[in-house]
């Protein structure tokens, strides 16, 4: 990496270093260098010498080829890309922005738990099992535990949503009630004849709650079977559950073990960005409402029904317990199971759509178009006119095509993406187009230049609109521009109008 580093530092001082002497020549070449005053100086009056027809007075003495118009031409191409190096210091200002957005977000998101996670409610039951060491004549015991999921499992909440500013950044925050219920089977015990199996202590049957963070949970989280509310316990499992990050442990009357039993819960719940709720092995059906109108909704499962207007949204989910990777029921002591992936949640999203920054980026990507178009148009108004422009006159324009993209981005921090890109465009067009009129004493180019612009700038918005015709339509593009450059430059001799500019 250092490497790489130092060879792009060598380049860019080589590259620097080659266009202060072009500038330098390009000098000489304009104020007719001195050369000519050192050959106009010594001719006296007496002596008849015919100037015009002195190739040792020629302006810029002799340095023929690089006063020529071949070498104005590579300095141009030089010019262009060295702008890119003031775009690529935007493109590390929009890095700065992002993560100065992030610590924005977190600072807010992390007192509430940031994104959401349910994880799912289990029954335990815990049994020992018994080894014997036939070498020390020694028996040992251990505690494991046999989960079961629920039957049917449910999650209904409707969502309330709240938008919080941190500076000038906006984040999505939300809160609600959330209603979790199922119900679980008779429990039949699957280990009897186990070789080292000892028994089961149904007293010590109990429920587990499985969440993410638990900064989410306004208040611990209330089960009810039937009229009886569940026992929270705070002693910790003996083994925990791998794929629950944090748990709520509720003691469970034997009685229920015997027929079965529904459970009804109320989750409060809060937290920012996304909610992300996992299916159980069982028949899972997950609604949620909200009037948030900008809602995404991804994971692994897609929704069986969803309803999304400028009023909110109704989504549903049904996932069949064979769809996920859980098992019905499984044994600590022979299977564990890590934390999930994102594909093992379904996940709801409360997007902020207007994600300026990633168009922002987007956009300087085609910096060099938008250096090199306005250059070609000058050059040919060079040709059309016979009137040269300066290595600086170039270098103006350029930079002001690149500071379109840092007032994209800044006003974009405060205006919607499209509202500032038109702003931006018709700043730069107008002062781009305006100079140009004036440089080259001439309406039309500077008309021309404005249509060039505008043009240019229409291109790049439909690309940013677009997302899976992006590619296509910026290669068609590109093809038109480069066809339209080549019919208008159809005529030009190029060799001639070389010769002419290095006589």
């Amino acid at each position: 990496m250092m490497i790489g580093v130092l060879l792009s530092a060598g380049v860019t001082i080589g590259i620097i270093v080659a266009v202060v002497i072009a500038i330098y020549q390009g000098v000489k070449y304009f104020n007719g260098g001195d050369t000519v005053s050192k050959s106009v100086g010594n001719i006296s009056n007496s002596e008849s010498v015919d100037i015009n027809n002195n190739n040792s007075i020629s302006k810029g003495g002799n340095m023929k080829w690089t006063s020529g118009l071949g070498f104005k031409i590579v300095i141009i191409f030089v010019l262009g890309f060295l702008m890119l190096i003031p775009a690529s210091f935007i493109n590390e200002i929009v890095r700065d922005r992002v993560g100065y957005q992030r610590d924005a977000v977190e600072s807010v998101v992390d007192p509430i738990g940031g994104e959401l996670y349910l994880s799912g409610v289990l029954l335990a039951i815990p049994y020992t099992t018994r080894v014997y060491n036939e070498d020390k004549n020694v028996t040992t015991y251990s505690n494991n535990y046999t989960y079961v999921s629920p039957q049917n499992y449910m999650v209904e909440g409707d969502i309330e949503t709240l938008i919080l500013n941190r500076g000038i950044f906006k984040i999505p925050t939300f809160s609600s009630d959330m209603k979790i219920n199922g119900n679980f089977e008779k429990f039949v015990s699957n280990k009897e004849g186990d070789v080292g199996f000892v028994a089961y202590d149904m007293s010590k049957a109990f429920l587990v709650v499985g969440t993410g963070n638990k900064k989410g949970l306004k208040k611990v989280p209330v089960i009810k079977i039937g009229d009886t509310v569940l026992k929270e316990n705070e002693a910790p499992l003996t083994k925990d559950i791998a794929f629950f990050s944090n748990s709520f442990i509720y003691k469970l009357p034997q009685k229920y073990l015997q027929n079965g039993f529904k459970f009804d819960t109320s989750v409060a719940i809060q937290g920012a960005n996304s909610i992300n709720i996992r299916p159980l092995n069982s028949q899972n059906t997950f609604s949620l409402s909200s009037k948030w109108r900008d809602p995404s909704f991804t994971g692994g499962w897609i929704p069986s029904s969803r309803d999304v207007t400028d009023e909110g949204f109704k989504v549903t989910w049904e996932v069949p317990g064979f769809n996920t990777s859980l098992p019905k029921v499984w044994d600590t002591e022979s299977r564990s199971y890590n934390q999930f992936s994102e594909s093992n949640y379904i996940t709801t999203d409360f997007l902020l759509l207007s994600d300026n920054y990633k168009k922002t980026v987007k956009s300087i990507k085609y910096a060099l178009l938008f250096i090199f178009i306005p250059f070609f148009a000058l050059f040919l108004s060079e040709l059309r006119n016979n009137k040269p422009l300066h290595f600086i006159q170039y270098c103006l324009v350029g930079f002001a095509n690149v500071i379109f993209f840092l007032l994209l981005l800044s006003i974009s921090e405060h205006l919607s993406f499209n509202l500032s890109y038109f702003i931006s465009a018709i700043m730069v067009t107008s002062i781009v187009s305006l100079y140009a009129g004036v440089i080259t004493n001439t309406k039309k180019i500077g008309i021309g230049i404005a249509i060039v612009q505008m043009l240019s700038y229409i291109f790049l918005f439909g690309i940013l609109q677009l997302t899976d015709y992006a590619l296509v339509v910026g290669s068609v593009g590109l093809f038109a521009i480069i066809a339209a450059a080549m019919y208008i430059t159809r005529n030009v001799n190029w060799f001639n109008t070389i010769s002419k500019e290095d006589n």
